[in-house]
C-alpha cells in the first residue's frame, strides 16, 4: 500500500506545483468536475474550457486563455486553476511556465482562482480590477488595473481591450454584466466573460448581452447614449473577429464564429427595450 507521503507526492502536478483543488473545495467550490480542455484557436491563441459548479450542483463552466505575444512571451487572460493535464500542456508551450509574463484578470467577479493562478507561472505579474485587489489584498497586485488605458497600451502590439461605457463596472454581488473584453488580432479572437453570453439552446440560444444589464446602467442622463456608442464600436470591432470565446458553458460557440458583428448587433436589438425604458426615466 502507498504511504501517506507517497500519495501526497502523487498529488503534485506534473507541471511542477502543488495542485490547490482541495483548498477550492474547502471554500465550497468544486473544480474540475468535468475534464478541462485546452483548445488551440490558432496563431498564438489557446482557450481553456474549465469547470465551475455553482454550489457544487450546476455546471456553469468557465474559461482562461493563453496568448503568445510577438515578443515570444505569453499572457493568461483570466485566472483559473489548471487541471494537471492542461497545466502540463501549458507548461510545454511556455518553457515550464517561465515564459508567462502576466495574468490579466478581466472580470471583477471572477475571483475564485486569483490566489492560486500564479503558482504555475513564477515570472508572471498579477493584474486585476479594483475589486480583485479588494478581495485578495494580500497578493502582489500590480498598480495598473486591467481597466486602465495605460495597461492596455503596454500590450497594444498584441491585444486590444474594450471596457463597457454607461454602466457601473462592479456595483454589487450578482451583477456580472461588465468585464474587460480582449481582442487578439493575430488569431482574430475575442475573449469575453459575462458581458456577452453564448447559449447552446434551441430557440433561446445564441449570443446575448448578460441579463443584468438593466441593473447596471448608470442612473444619469446620457448613460444609455454612452452604452449604445460603446456597443456600436463593439459591432465594428467584431467585423474583424472570427473566433469568440465566452466564459460560461462548457462548449465554445461555433468556430469560426459566423457573422459575429451581425450577432452582436442582434444582441443589442434584444436589449433595446431595456435601453429605451432606462432612457425615458433618466435621460
Amino acid at each position: 500500500m502507498r504511504t501517506r507521503e507517497a500519495r501526497a507526492a502523487t498529488r503534485k502536478s506534473s507541471a511542477g506545483y502543488a495542485h490547490p483543488a482541495s483548498r477550492l473545495r474547502e471554500r465550497g467550490c468544486y473544480p474540475h468536475t468535468m475534464p478541462d480542455t485546452l483548445i488551440e484557436i490558432g496563431n498564438g491563441f489557446w482557450n481553456v474550457r474549465g469547470s465551475f459548479r455553482v454550489a457544487g450542483l450546476v455546471e456553469a463552466g468557465t474559461q482562461t486563455s493563453l496568448v503568445r505575444l510577438k515578443s515570444g512571451d505569453f499572457v493568461m487572460l483570466d485566472a483559473y486553476t489548471l487541471s494537471r493535464d492542461v497545466a502540463q500542456s501549458v507548461h510545454a508551450l511556455t518553457d515550464g511556465g517561465r515564459a508567462v509574463r502576466a495574468v490579466l484578470n478581466l472580470h471583477p467577479y471572477h475571483t475564485l482562482h486569483v490566489r492560486d493562478c500564479l503558482r504555475p507561472f513564477p515570472n508572471a505579474k498579477l493584474y486585476g480590477t479594483r475589486r480583485h485587489k479588494q478581495q485578495a489584498p494580500e497578493l502582489a497586485w500590480q498598480e495598473l488595473e486591467t481597466t486602465d488605458p495605460a495597461l492596455h497600451a503596454e500590450f497594444a502590439d498584441d491585444l486590444r481591450f474594450s471596457v463597457p461605457r454607461g454602466v457601473d463596472f462592479s456595483p454589487r454581488e450578482g451583477l456580472h454584466f461588465a468585464s474587460v473584453l480582449a481582442f487578439h488580432a493575430a488569431s482574430k479572437t475575442l475573449h469575453v466573460d459575462d458581458t456577452l453570453t453564448w447559449l447552446k439552446l434551441p430557440l433561446l440560444g445564441g449570443l446575448r448581452f448578460h441579463p443584468t444589464l438593466r441593473f447596471v446602467l448608470q442612473r444619469r442622463p446620457g448613460a444609455v447614449a454612452e452604452f449604445r456608442s460603446w456597443a456600436d464600436d463593439l459591432v465594428e470591432r467584431c467585423r474583424a473577429v472570427e473566433h469568440l470565446c465566452c466564459a460560461h458553458g462548457r462548449a465554445l460557440p461555433p468556430q469560426p464564429t459566423p457573422e459575429l458583428a451581425q450577432q452582436v448587433r442582434k444582441a443589442l436589438a434584444g436589449v433595446e427595450g431595456v435601453l429605451r425604458r432606462h432612457e425615458r426615466k433618466f435621460g
